[in-house]
């Protein structure tokens, strides 16, 4: 869903007024508990069930024998035709109340059952505290101060009252503060990519002659290229020249490094193998918005993204075999080394999870009015850390060229060439710190429409955005309301 910010015009605060009065001088309607006696308009109505801290889920329910949870007061008026207000006394109850259809809930009230300000009816529990699910009959909450629990679970937000798929919903002198919500998951760091094998030396040159007084030997072989474990292996080494022939050409490296060239002809030194070129360090991973988004009820917090991965360098090329030689008797030249093995790219660190929100009445497709009372948001949750991209793989280092073997070995052949190193791997991208969790008194999602007489919304303060070595996630907001148009 898109989020529009809005500017909300507080038309006043309940404050040392009357239970149930109106600043805006409109009229009541139903019953008020502090309004009258029986039988008069706005009354208090006669018949209701009954909660207090001192009674007992086994009681009957009336006035002399209360029941202990306010939970067990919704179920026992969910019994009868129709259905009965239920009354609260003073007192902390630690419970997620689901509220029913119809039955409305009253806080308030002090020990001999009268309505009085200096009594709290408190409602503490983890979010949603209160919840109001397809009601599509007039429904009330009045005089409770509702307050959900801080996050516990990374990542989690904290809602004090949510209303999913319901119409007619009212909430009437409450007071409503969210918890806060939870930090986001720090993301991982990257590997350190693998170092790429080093090439091996060329074999020294050797005397073959089938004159007198001369000796015989097998062509001497270029060193082979240092291996890869990304598939950046280096080339191998040229093998040597014999007689009055030049050498042969080094391989090249994996992904084109040009091995050397050989000995261009009799008793020449071979060409050293062409230098690996380094991986491309990974891209840095997108950091974590202000806020995330909303899928129904459910708050998906704006997580950084992971960074990638670092490319591997390439292999070095292999050295240039030696010439042979001609003096006396026949030899071969030394051979060339093999090319260093490319190094491995780092990896990428994951994003940082975004941190939860904190919010006072979230309302999905919903009807509600929000009436004499306020309603405050608590601190977001921080972003996590986005994870710091491994360090590229060493390249690994080319073979020297074959050692010259002097005398009746070598003769006069030329020395084989060293192969180049292999390319260092880059390194992995940073991941993108998380989104810090956003601060709201009210939200709205998708079809719902909000009303906001007499009451006052206050945002509270965004979540950190998470720290990155590449891009730092955003501050979360802190608003008074998210996608709200209220009338």
């Amino acid at each position: 869903m898109r989020w529009f910010f809005v500017a909300v015009a507080l038309v006043g605060c309940a404050s040392g007024k009357a239970p149930g009065s109106d600043v805006d001088g409109g009229s009541d309607v139903g019953p008020r508990p502090d309004a009258g006696t029986c039988g008069e308009p706005g009354q208090l109505p006669c018949d209701a069930i009954y909660v207090a801290k001192s009674g007992s889920d086994s009681n009957t329910g009336d006035k002399a024998a209360p029941l202990r949870t306010i939970a067990a007061g919704i179920a026992k008026s969910g019994t009868l035709t129709p259905p009965k207000a239920v009354f609260v006394q003073a007192g902390t109850y630690q419970e997620q109340i689901v509220m029913s259809p119809g039955i409305d809930v009253y806080g308030g009230f002090d020990e001999t059952w009268s309505v009085n300000p200096a009594v709290t009816t408190a409602i503490e529990a983890p979010t949603p505290a209160v919840k109001f699910e397809a009601i599509t009959v007039p429904t009330k909450l009045e005089l409770v101060t509702v307050t959900s629990a801080d996050a516990a679970n990374v990542g989690e937000s904290s809602m004090a009252i949510l209303v999913v798929g319901s119409q007619m919903i009212e909430l009437r002198d409450v007071t409503v503060v969210a918890g806060s919500g939870a930090s986001g998951a720090d993301g991982a760091d990257g590997g350190i990519g693998a170092s790429g094998g080093n090439g091996l030396g060329g074999q020294p040159g050797c005397e073959d002659s089938g004159g007198l007084f001369c000796t015989s030997c097998n062509r001497p072989t270029g060193g082979a290229g240092g291996a890869s474990a990304c598939g950046r292996g280096g080339g191998r080494g040229g093998d040597a020249g014999h007689g009055g022939n030049g050498g042969f050409a080094g391989s090249p490296g994996s992904i084109g490094t040009p091995g050397g060239s050989g000995a261009l002809g009799e008793s020449q030194d071979g060409f050293g193998g062409g230098v690996g070129a380094a991986g491309g360090n990974g891209a840095l991973g997108v950091a974590g918005l202000e806020a995330g988004t909303f899928e129904g009820s459910n708050y998906i917090p704006s997580s950084g993204a992971a960074g990638g991965a670092g490319n591997p360098g390439n292999g070095g090329g292999g050295g240039g075999g030696g010439g042979g030689g001609t003096t006396d008797c026949d030899s071969y030249g030394s051979s060339g080394g093999g090319g260093g093995g490319g190094g491995c790219g780092g990896g990428a660190g994951t994003g940082g999870g975004g941190g939860g929100g904190s919010f006072g009445v979230v309302a999905v497709d919903s009807n509600v009015t929000v009436k004499s009372s306020m309603v405050t948001a608590s601190r977001g949750g921080n972003g996590g850390r986005g994870g710091t991209g491994g360090g590229g793989g060493n390249g690994g280092t080319g073979g020297p060229g074959g050692p010259y073997g002097g005398g009746s070995e070598q003769d006069d052949g030329g020395n084989g060439a060293g192969g180049g190193p292999g390319g260092r791997g880059g390194a992995g991208g940073h991941g993108g710190g998380g989104g810090g969790g956003p601060s709201a008194a009210v939200v709205c999602v998708g079809a719902t429409t909000i009303t906001i007489p007499q009451s006052m919304l206050v945002g509270g303060v965004g979540g950190a955005g998470g720290v990155s070595a590449g891009n730092a996630g955003a501050t979360g907001a802190a608003t008074n309301a998210i996608g709200c148009s209220f009338f």
